[in-house]
C-alpha cells in the first residue's frame, strides 16, 4: 500500500491582472494565468490531474513533483473549484492522492472609467469656475467616450443619483443632445459604460463629474 501526501494547489498571475477576492483568485477576463500542482512524495515521476469540480479537465507530467497548466486567455468558461490529484505507478500499480483542498476561479470584467465633455455647437456656454456655464434657450451636448476592448455597449448619463438617458455606443462613443438648454438641465452628469460580455452585463465607474450650469441670455 502506497499513500500519497495531499498535493497542494496555488495561482500564478503573469499579467499581473488578478486581485484576491474573499478567499478567491479574481481574474481579469481575456487575460493568461497559471493553476500550479505539487506534492511532496518519495515517488517521482508522476502525473497531476486537474480537476474542474468532479471532471479531470488537464493532466500534466509531474517535472521535481510540481506541474503547471497553463491558460492563456481567461473567459466564463473556466471558473469553477480547481483540485489537483497526483497520480504515481509503483511496481507496476496505480496510486492517487487524495485532492487538494479546492481553489476557487472568478473571472471578471474591468472596464475603464468613461470620459465626460461638453459640445456647444451655437457657442453659447462659457467656463465658470466649476464648470461650463450654458445660455439658456441654446442647444447643447454631453459626450460620453471611452476605451474597451469589447464593441458595443451602451452609455448611461446620470444626473446625480439618477440615469436620466441611455444611448448605445458607436465607436465607444455617445452623444446626448439637449436642444433647448433650460433650468431643469441644471446639475452634475456624469456618464456609465455597460457592455454585455458572454451573456453577462458589466459597468464601468462613473465618469468624473460635469458640473453644467444655466444662465438667462
Amino acid at each position: 500500500m502506497v499513500i500519497l501526501q495531499q498535493p497542494s494547489i496555488s495561482h500564478s498571475d503573469p499579467d499581473g491582472l488578478f486581485h484576491e477576492g474573499l478567499q478567491r483568485p479574481v481574474i481579469t477576463w481575456g487575460h493568461s494565468f497559471t493553476i500550479i500542482c505539487s506534492a511532496q512524495s518519495q515517488f517521482p515521476g508522476g502525473s497531476f490531474h486537474l480537476f474542474r469540480g468532479s471532471n479531470i479537465t488537464r493532466t500534466e507530467s509531474a517535472v521535481s513533483l510540481s506541474a503547471s497548466f497553463f491558460f492563456p486567455e481567461a473567459d466564463f468558461s473556466h471558473e469553477g473549484n480547481y483540485s489537483c490529484v497526483y497520480e504515481v505507478s509503483v511496481s507496476s500499480r496505480s496510486f492517487r492522492s487524495s485532492a487538494s483542498e479546492l481553489l476557487l476561479i472568478t473571472i471578471t470584467v474591468n472596464l475603464q472609467q468613461p470620459s465626460i465633455s461638453l459640445s456647444d455647437p451655437d457657442g453659447w456656454f462659457d467656463e465658470g469656475p466649476q464648470g461650463p456655464v450654458i445660455t439658456r434657450g441654446h442647444s447643447f451636448t454631453i459626450i460620453c467616450n471611452t476605451d474597451s476592448q469589447f464593441p458595443g455597449g451602451s452609455f448611461h448619463l446620470f444626473r446625480g443619483s439618477n440615469i436620466t438617458r441611455t444611448e448605445s455606443a458607436v465607436s465607444h462613443s455617445a452623444s446626448f443632445f439637449f436642444p433647448e438648454a433650460d433650468y431643469s438641465h441644471e446639475g452634475n452628469y456624469s456618464c456609465v459604460y455597460e457592455v454585455s460580455v458572454s451573456s453577462r452585463s458589466f459597468r464601468s465607474s462613473a465618469s468624473e463629474l460635469l458640473l453644467i450650469t444655466i444662465i438667462d441670455p
